[in-house]
């Protein structure tokens, strides 16, 4: 089944470019291209994708008041952000709005393909060039001590942790520990919770703060 994908950019040229490069998968179909975010808004009221490439800076709405939106009232659309900038606070921003991706908009098609997989396949995906800013930040915030104590944590829960700090994905964390996708996605969602955080990215980088990984 095809992968539907929505582009909303403000600048013709980007999605065009974004066009030529999805058009390498006869898996993945455009279904609508928009500007600004009125527009899309009309747009997904009649068609919903499984992907949503969007903007971080459209003309009448950011990315930030985008976002959250958009999985309001579509829970079920995938969001992956475009940005020129790289800081880690737009990720950050953007990731605890809803987004399950974070792209440069240089990226390469290759990359932007395997964002769009991951992020169909209900996994998140960080732009690599990002990935170690990030982890510069997470290394800053790892020489900061703490006086608060890390949650209790089950050794299948410990296990886990530590392959998401190492960016496996669902799939492969319930191949490498012979459960099921489902188990470890419920074992994920209690880190989340037992952490106070809301994504993948949350998880690493407090994880480090209390030196479990």
């Amino acid at each position: 089944m095809a992968v539907r994908i929505t582009l909303t950019d403000d600048h013709p040229l980007a999605t065009q470019g974004i066009a030529a490069m999805l058009k390498k998968r006869k898996d993945f179909k455009i279904v609508d291209i928009f500007h600004n975010a009125a527009d899309l808004f009309r747009g997904l009221s009649s068609c919903q994708p499984d992907v949503l490439l969007l903007d971080v800076m459209l003309p009448d709405m950011n990315g930030r008041e985008v976002a959250p939106e958009v999985k309001q009232t579509y829970p079920g659309v995938k969001i992956i952000a475009l940005t020129s900038f790289d800081a880690p606070t737009i990720v950050a921003a953007m990731m605890r709005r809803g987004c399950s991706g974070f792209l440069l908009k240089d990226t390469d098609a290759e990359t932007l393909i395997e964002a769009i997989d991951k992020v169909a396949a209900g996994e998140e995906f960080i732009e690599p060039k990002i990935q170690k800013r990030i982890m510069e930040n997470v290394m800053h915030f790892k020489s900061e001590t703490t006086d608060a104590q890390p949650p209790m944590l089950t050794q299948r829960e410990k296990e886990i942790l530590k392959l998401i700090a190492a960016e496996h994905t669902t799939q492969e964390i319930a191949d490498a520990l012979y459960i099921s996708f489902r188990t470890v996605e419920n074992h994920r969602y209690s880190l989340l919770q037992k952490f106070g955080v809301k994504n993948s990215i949350g998880l690493v980088k407090i994880a480090i703060q209390y030196g479990l990984i």
